[in-house]
């Protein structure tokens, strides 16, 4: 425990000290604005975006200011420098990033704009398991963790009359590195959005796939530290895909098809063919956008890989064993339907989520499997997550106090892969999140939680405790 506090400790003085050093040379030089497919309304305290407008995702002035409609409706993630210029003028007691590193890292003309995006995630976690819990997942070694390491180019290529959207993403792989093999770098999304008229947009490349809110979200910026309903979704994958928002962004819909036989070099016959789709609905949401009920749906298919289907899920860590594992079970296709609902008042929220995935496996009975969480939210500062109509998910808390924002977070969730003759296990588990938001760049987050495992006969407990650091800019 003091070696866990007293890194943290380090790490916070060193980001202060950096931070102060470059805050130094801050000078009032203004970051240059790319170039908008619609002209984006004068931003003025106590205003946000003209709800109307081709990219705008509602009237909140916390949201991402989107520089065309194929980036508003790509999904793809939003760096702070996107922010409204209200929101850019705010002051923090931790040194923001100087004006002229932001004026460095992008450029923009008529015809074309890059931005660089940087996400940097550090985390160490520490384990107590009991006897039962060695003998069904072995021993889980304290440690620390590149989560996340990635740098991003992301804009636009074309006038501002047919503006198309790119973003890449060159990562560390840490999370999702294949078993048994060590991480690496490679491109996690590698995507180009065409604006199709009244249709919406339609991507190209490598990117996530339209099911699970935890998906399809800013994980970086979810109330808890880690996903949960990893079993039931591929974090990235190779195909295309068909999204827009309509009726006054209401309803968004997404869906498309999937399959990366061709990047990981093998026979088409024996890859997997996926097909996603989610649509979302915006029951309410005030003026400002600190009141919403959102209702989403998402329906997956999945061909089996090599004849195959295994599903298998972590207790919300990077770095432990797979707690619940079917096994490699021989199937033709798993058929999936998520459900969402996320209700927000001013500082208070709830996310809930279901999963199931029925699998196409005769001499298994054809099993079932699913996958449960709530999360509550109490931000103590008072802030609370925009609503982006456009893609119909909330987006990044940003801080609107000196000190920043305070966030205090509770899950229970739920993983099932015990059905018929498949004994994957069922995993419990209960998690308290504690984050501080210094600024719009930072996110120092401590969390615990305890994880109940039944498999194999036994009754096992884990007790975790992790820390994050996370930088994104």
């Amino acid at each position: 425990m003091k070696l866990i506090i007293g890194n943290l400790l380090c790490a916070l003085g060193l980001f202060l000290g950096l931070s102060v050093s470059l805050s130094a040379q801050e000078n009032d030089s203004q970051a240059v604005q790319i170039a908008d497919e619609t002209p984006l309304p004068q931003q003025t305290p106590g205003t946000g975006q003209n709800p109307n407008s081709a990219n705008a995702g509602g009237t909140d002035p916390n949201l991402p200011q989107h520089e065309s409609k194929a980036a508003a409706l790509s999904g793809s993630p939003v760096f702070p420098t996107q922010d409204s210029e209200e929101v850019k003028q705010r002051k923090f007691v931790a040194p923001d990033v100087p004006e002229k590193v932001t004026h460095w890292t992008s450029y923009s003309d008529r015809y074309f704009a890059v931005r660089f995006g940087l996400a940097v995630i550090v985390d160490y976690d520490a384990f107590w398991q009991d006897s039962n819990s060695y003998t069904q997942v072995g021993a889980q070694k304290d440690q620390w963790d590149d989560r996340s390491t990635r740098f991003m180019l992301s804009g636009g290529i074309g006038p501002e009359s047919y503006r198309v959207h790119y973003f890449a993403s060159y990562a560390w792989n840490g999370f999702d590195a294949p078993q048994n093999k060590k991480p690496y770098w490679n491109f996690s999304d590698l995507i180009f959005t065409f604006p199709v008229g009244k249709l919406g947009a339609i991507t190209f490349g490598k990117s996530k796939e339209p099911f699970v809110y935890e998906m399809v979200g800013d994980a970086a910026f979810l109330p808890s530290l880690e996903r949960v309903l990893n079993p039931f979704f591929n974090t990235r994958n190779v195909g295309v895909t068909l999204s827009n928002a309509i009726f006054d962004k209401r309803v968004t819909y997404s869906g498309g098809w999937y399959n990366d036989w061709w990047v990981q070099k093998r026979p088409f016959q024996g890859s997997s063919n996926q097909f996603a789709a989610r649509i979302t609905g915006l029951l309410s949401i005030n003026e400002d956008g600190s009141k919403y009920l959102h209702l989403g749906s998402g329906v997956r298919y999945a061909g089996a890989t090599d004849g195959a289907i295994e599903l298998r899920g972590k207790p919300e860590s990077d770095v432990t064993s797979y707690y619940v594992d079917t096994g490699k079970i021989p199937a033709s296709n798993q058929r999936e339907f998520g459900f969402e609902v996320l209700w927000n008042r001013n500082n208070w929220s709830v996310l809930t989520e279901y999963a199931q995935a029925q699998v196409n496996a005769t001499h298994f009975a054809n099993p079932s499997f699913y996958g449960v969480y709530v999360t509550g939210s109490w931000i103590i500062t008072g802030e609370h997550r925009p609503y982006d109509r456009n893609v119909g998910f909330a987006r990044r808390l940003i801080p609107e106090h000196r000190w920043g924002a305070f966030e205090l977070a509770a899950r229970y969730s739920r993983l099932d892969l015990d059905n018929k003759s498949v004994q994957g296990g069922v995993m419990d588990k209960g998690l308290l999140d504690f984050s501080w938001y210094p600024n719009r760049w930072w996110r120092f987050g401590i969390a615990g939680g305890f994880t109940s495992l039944n498999r194999v006969g036994l009754t096992g407990y884990t007790t975790a405790l992790q820390t994050r650091i996370q930088f994104v800019y």
